[in-house]
C-alpha cells in the first residue's frame, strides 16, 4: 500500500455496493484499474461506465467535493466526467462513491498526442473557459484540495525538507532559490476555479487530440498558476511558449508556474519513491528534468 491509512477494496466489495444501491447495473463485469493516483480506486464496470471510491479517510472529503461540484463543469471545451450516480457506504469511515459515464480514450501521453502545440493550445482553451466559472460558494484552496492554490510560502514548511531530502537526485540550492523566487511572486488577482492536478493520467487523448479532464478531487478556488504548473510537468517543451501567450501570462504568473511544479514534483517524489509509487516517481522526475534541477 501507498499509505499506511489505506483502507483496501477489491471487485467483491464494489460488487456489493452495486447490489445493494444500483441494482440494475451489478451484473455488468467489473475490474479494477491500474492507476499511479493516490487518493481513489478505479473500477471498469461494463462497457460504458467506472466507479471511483476513496481509498483512504484523507481522500473522503475530495470525492465529496467532486461529486458536489463536477455537473457544474459539464460545458468547459474539454469534456468531463459525467456523473449516473452517487452512493453512500461505509469502510470504517462513512463516504460516498460515484458512477461514472467511461470517457473513451487513452492517458494523454506524448505516443497519443499527435500535435503537441495543438494540445497545449486545447489545454490552455480550457483553462480560460475554467476560469470564467462562477465561484459563488465554491471551495477555497485549502485542506479540501490538499492545499493546491493557496498562496506559496504557506507551503515551505513541507517543501523545504522534502528538498533536503532529495539531495541524492536534485540541485538543492537551486531548488531552494527557485522555491523563494516563486513564493516572492506572490499572487494578487482574484481567485479562480483550478483543477489542481493535471498530469498525464488526469488528461484523456483520442484520435491524437486532448479530448477530456478527469480526476476533479483537488479542484478548488485559488491561484491559477497551480494549473499553469502543466507546462512543466505536461505539456512538450516545444510549445511551452505557445501555452504561456495562449493564456497571456506575465512574469509573475510564470514564476509561480514553475515553483507549482517544483513543489508537485518534489512532495511526489520525496514521499513515493523507493517503489510506493514507481510511474508517479517517474512523472516527477520528467518535471525536475524540464525545470532543470535533475543532477
Amino acid at each position: 500500500m501507498m499509505h499506511p491509512d489505506e483502507s483496501p477494496s477489491d471487485a467483491a466489495f464494489v460488487q456489493r455496493l452495486l447490489r445493494e444501491q444500483a441494482p440494475h447495473w451489478a451484473g455488468l463485469p467489473l475490474h479494477r484499474l491500474a492507476s499511479s493516483g493516490t487518493d481513489n480506486a478505479i473500477y471498469r464496470l461494463g462497457d460504458r461506465l467506472s466507479v471511483r471510491l476513496p481509498r483512504r479517510p484523507s481522500a473522503v472529503a475530495l470525492l465529496a467535493k467532486e461529486l458536489d461540484w463536477l455537473p457544474q463543469m459539464a460545458d468547459l471545451p474539454l469534456a468531463v466526467p459525467q456523473l449516473r450516480f452517487r452512493g453512500r457506504a461505509e469502510r470504517g469511515t462513512p463516504f460516498d462513491f460515484g458512477i461514472f459515464d467511461w470517457m473513451e480514450g487513452q492517458i494523454a501521453t506524448p505516443q497519443h498526442i499527435a500535435d503537441s502545440r495543438a494540445a497545449a493550445l486545447a489545454l490552455a482553451d480550457f483553462l480560460q473557459a475554467l476560469h470564467r466559472k462562477a465561484t459563488a460558494g465554491a471551495p477555497p484552496a485549502g485542506a479540501l484540495n490538499s492545499r493546491r492554490g493557496i498562496p506559496l510560502d504557506g507551503l515551505t514548511p513541507a517543501m523545504l525538507p522534502a528538498i533536503a531530502l532529495l539531495a541524492d537526485e536534485i540541485d538543492g540550492l537551486r531548488a531552494q532559490g527557485l522555491w523563494q523566487e516563486a513564493c516572492a511572486a506572490g499572487f494578487r488577482g482574484a481567485p479562480v476555479w483550478l483543477h489542481g492536478d493535471l498530469k498525464a493520467d488526469n488528461l484523456i487523448a483520442r484520435d491524437g487530440h486532448l479530448r477530456g479532464v478527469i480526476d476533479w478531487g483537488l479542484s478548488a478556488v485559488g491561484d491559477p498558476a497551480a494549473d499553469y504548473a502543466a507546462a512543466w510537468s505536461w505539456i512538450d517543451p516545444s510549445a511551452r511558449t505557445a501555452f504561456r501567450d495562449r493564456l497571456g501570462l506575465g512574469d509573475d504568473d510564470w514564476l509561480r508556474a514553475r515553483g507549482w511544479a517544483l513543489y508537485g514534483a518534489v512532495i511526489a517524489l520525496s514521499y513515493y519513491r523507493g517503489g510506493r509509487n514507481e510511474a508517479l516517481c517517474r512523472q516527477s522526475r520528467l518535471t525536475l528534468s524540464r525545470l532543470g534541477l535533475l543532477l
